[in-house]
């Protein structure tokens, strides 16, 4: 069993991904370092300010869904 607390779901591919909380965060924050080193967004302070479901907007629109997990699910 893992401990994955997120889950993406990618439409073009129709592939699942998990992550943990420290995978999730460490992935955001590579979109966040790609979105500004493709000059995207060219203010890091913006890019930094966003929330992941806004760093996955930017990176893949409509094309990639993301959910947490419930810890609790039975």
């Amino acid at each position: 069993m893992t401990n994955a607390q997120v889950v993406t779901f990618d439409i073009a591919n129709g592939t699942f991904d998990f992550y943990t909380k420290e995978q999730w965060d460490n992935q955001v924050q590579e979109w966040r370092d790609e979105l500004f080193g493709s000059n995207m967004i060219e203010d890091r302070d913006i890019v930094d300010e966003m929330d992941e479901y806004e760093v996955v907007d930017c990176m893949y629109g409509e094309e990639l869904f993301v959910d947490y997990i419930p810890e609790d699910v039975k």
